[in-house]
């Protein structure tokens, strides 16, 4: 350890010699750690970090998938309580399966009426993820039982809302009109599930389990009520192909037993983290790829700046070969150097690391999973280190080779300087070149995600989403049956629409861009087909306006009018997509369709449903993909709760908000307005995380361009002062200043040229490794390739003017006694 130790301490001494060197090198290689530490730190936290429970890696998130297309790759993670509750009684591989959804409430009790994250939640969740109560107990296997009004809430809550006092265990609340009873406060930083909003309380499955009316069925007995997320735990020594095998046997079982419901339902499973980044994973991953290959820009700046340092120190090498150093003894001196730099710009990156993830979290999609976790921890700074390491070895390694080599470890009597020899310089431009093609091939990635997001900024949604206010409210169904929801609804709605400031309003079910979305079964009775065999398709439940407000086409037929109401003839609205699917070459007027959804038996009549009208093809869910096939039923027909509102303005919002929330007020003082956004806001989110790749993609390759001419200019500058005597002769027998700058304007451009054309040829290459990133854009699009090159010819061209201007400034006299 003596001698590394030395080899440390003299590369220090060597190091405050030349503080210039050392700061440009230093900055450098902070440059490139802090964007490879920065993105690490990102990719740690939503892809590799385990989850915050007991045994992690044998939690699995269970779905279905359709059997006719035989792809487990697209599971559906809805499923029915019936189906998990057969599973959790047949299965061999799963040590425990509970159920969960999450939804928003109205909670009183504690003063003002709340607003509330609120998740729903079969009563072994809690022990199946390994976790306890900080306070109080956990809920009780009968506590999913009809009557059971239990709640157990998170550490915020109870600290701001009960005062943090443990004797609020055992008090009551109210959840959109039902009371409940406290019995456990979760430990600080819980959240289940972990990529939803926070969640508030967590309640059991006791209100689902019981009928809202007489004759009707609990959802919870409904096996085609797919509403459910599934989270199971493997047992000990089981693997997840085993656990696949067994649930594919299970799900033929249940499709053999309930052909009516489950006869094309599969059953598998996926690691519960997979579930979770979902198709997040390939984008980040490639995201921590570009960065790194930034680093190795920044590597190649280091190591040309090592090798000019090496000319400079080739008498010391000289010297300290005379007096017997070993070559390997030189070559470790200067890899150790290059360690103690890559160390010291390591610690100032993972500085500047903690600083870019700032921006970085102001970047990321609401709807990135753990995003609240993503920050520099010890996992980061074991990273960055490991990094620092390598680093400095890689970019140290071939100038040390160079330097300590024979023909450069000699001494020159009398002279200041060594030339470099041939081999040297063509490493140098070798270096540029890699460089140069790294930062080609990050920039068309950019430019074609850059591409990409214009288009998909630009796609057609189907309405108009300028001015456009949506809003929540809750209407429990303990204060309000089904129709009296509906005149409230209509009465709120026309109070709205006569507000200062409001050009329409209406409201919807789920609202289009959310993040919930329904899919519900139907049967057209002209082309009838078995229960089994019955297509699904979105559903919305709107009131009459919505068209109007959202500013959809009419294709054929007539919009939902005043007409529509609770005793009228059951009607509905399909798409321009509903009527190409299922009535090709045929006019959808008229049609009567049985749709899967109704409000109970005493309401069976509204399931079969008249086609009235033909709207434009709406992108309800994700703006990559085709509009979907979408039906839609009036709202005063099929009462499921309060809509989300959708109000057109035509004034500053903060009023009207204010103006409706006075309204909701005064007609129910305990529903609350909530849940506040524009419609750009739902569109915002749809395109995060578009806009969070290109933007990052789009800076770290502009740091790469900086970086590749900073490069180029450093061997021009370079090649200026080892060819001055060159250039004093060439002056002297009368060469004039433009052959002298455009001598070196062609070298750095000869070098640019190579360098763009190995990164084109090697972005061609990587093209399909980009491709899902992209909408409507072709990964070789011949274009962006073009484009780019131009710009990294023109940054050459800029990067070696400035040496050539300075090459023909020199005097010729004074060229020629340069030594």
């Amino acid at each position: 350890m003596i001698s590394p130790m030395q080899d440390c301490r003299y590369g220090i001494r060597q190091l405050r010699r030349n503080p210039g060197f050392a700061i440009v090198a230093v900055v450098t290689i902070a440059l490139g750690i802090s964007t490879t530490t920065a993105m690490f730190s990102v990719v740690n936290a939503v892809l590799l970090r385990p989850l915050p429970f007991h045994q992690p890696q044998r939690l699995v998130a269970v779905g279905q998938y359709d059997t006719r297309h035989g792809d487990r790759k697209n599971l559906n993670f809805d499923m029915s309580y019936p189906d998990i509750l057969d599973i959790r009684s047949q299965t061999r591989t799963l040590a425990g399966i509970a159920a969960y959804d999450w939804n928003d409430a109205t909670l009183t009790g504690l003063g003002e009426p709340l607003h509330v994250n609120l998740a729903t939640v079969s009563a072994e969740l809690f022990s199946l993820l390994g976790v306890q109560p900080a306070l109080g107990r956990s809920f009780s296997a009968d506590e999913d039982q009809p009557g059971h009004y239990v709640a157990i809430v998170n550490q915020r809550f109870w600290r701001t809302h009960l005062k943090g006092d443990p004797s609020a265990i055992g008090r009551h609340v109210d959840l959109n009109g039902r009371s409940y009873t406290i019995i456990g406060v979760m430990p600080k930083n819980f959240q289940f599930p972990v990529d939803a909003e926070t969640r508030d309380l967590w309640v059991t499955l006791s209100r689902k389990a019981e009928a809202d009316g007489v004759g009707e069925t609990p959802i919870t007995a409904q096996r085609g009520a797919h509403f459910l997320g599934a989270i199971a735990r493997m047992k000990d020594g089981v693997t997840l192909e085993q656990t696949n095998a067994d649930l594919a046997s299970l799900g033929q079982a249940l499709a053999r037993e309930y052909p009516n419901s489950n006869a094309h339902n599969g059953i598998s499973a996926v690691a519960e983290l997979e579930s979770l980044v979902g198709d997040i994973r390939r984008p980040l991953l490639i995201l921590l790829a570009a960065v790194s290959l930034v680093l190795l820009i920044a590597c190649a700046n280091v190591a040309n700046l090592l090798l000019v340092r090496g000319s400079d120190r080739a008498r010391e090498i000289g010297v300290r070969a005379a007096l017997g150093a070993s070559r390997v003894r030189l070559m470790r001196q200067l890899v150790t150097e290059s360690i103690v730099l890559s160390l010291a710009g390591s610690a100032l990156g993972v500085l500047a690391a903690s600083w870019m993830l700032r921006g970085v979290l102001r970047l990321c999609p609401d709807n990135l999973p753990r995003a609240d976790q993503i920050g520099v921890d010890w996992h980061v700074l074991v990273f960055s280190t490991a990094l620092a390491i390598a680093t400095g070895i890689l970019f140290g390694l071939v100038p040390s080779l160079q330097a300590a080599s024979p023909a450069v470890a000699s001494i020159r009597t009398g002279s200041r300087t060594v030339t470099a020899s041939r081999t040297h310089n063509r490493l140098r431009s070798g270096l540029v070149i890699g460089e140069t093609a790294i930062g080609v091939m990050l920039l068309i990635g950019a430019a074609l995600l850059l591409r990409s997001l214009h288009r998909l900024g630009h796609v057609d949604l189907g309405f108009d989403s300028r001015d456009m206010l949506t809003a929540n409210f809750d209407l429990p169904d303990t204060r309000y049956n089904p129709d009296q929801q509906d005149r409230f609804v209509q009465n709120l709605l026309i109070r709205i629409r006569s507000l200062p400031g409001v050009v329409a309003a209406s409201g919807a079910l789920p609202l289009p861009l959310s993040q919930d979305h329904f899919s519900i079964s139907f049967n057209s009775l002209d082309h009838p087909v078995a229960k089994a065999n019955e297509p699904s398709a979105a559903f919305h439940v709107v009131s009459p306006g919505f068209f109007e407000t959202m500013r959809m086409p009419l294709m054929r037929g007539r919009f939902f009018g005043e007409l529509d109401q609770r005793n009228s003839e059951p009607v509905m609205i399909v798409s321009s997509a509903f009527a190409r699917k299922y009535f090709p070459n045929e006019d959808p007027i008229g049609k009567r369709i049985e749709i899967g959804a109704g409000e109970g038996p005493t309401r069976a009549k509204y399931k079969t449903r008249e086609v009235v009208g033909v709207v434009g093809d709406l992108r309800s869910s994700n703006l990559e993909k085709q509009p979907a096939a979408t039906y839609y039923v009036p709202l005063p027909q099929l009462i499921w709760g309060a809509p989300t509102l959708v109000i057109r303005t035509s004034c500053e919002q903060s009023a009207i908000v204010q103006s409706v929330s006075k309204v909701l007020r005064g007609m129910d003082p305990e529903a609350p307005l909530y849940n506040v956004r524009t419609m750009d806001d739902y569109l915002a989110l749809d395109l995060g995380r578009a806009h969070f790749q290109t933007v990052v993609l789009g800076l770290f390759a502009g740091i790469a361009l900086v970086l590749t001419a900073i490069g180029l200019y450093g061997v021009m500058a370079q090649s200026v002062v080892q060819r001055t005597q060159e250039i004093g002769i060439r002056m002297a027998m009368g060469a004039s200043r433009e052959n002298v700058r455009a001598m070196i304007l062609q070298r750095g451009t000869f070098l640019s040229l190579v360098g763009t054309g190995i990164g084109i040829v090697g972005a061609l290459a990587c093209a399909k490794g980009i491709e899902s990133l992209l909408y409507e854009i072709p990964p070789r699009d011949p274009i962006t390739y073009i484009s780019v090159g131009v710009i990294l010819l023109l940054v050459a061209v800029v990067a070696s003017y400035v040496p050539a201007v300075r090459a023909t400034r020199l005097d010729p006299m004074v060229a020629l006694r340069y030594e």
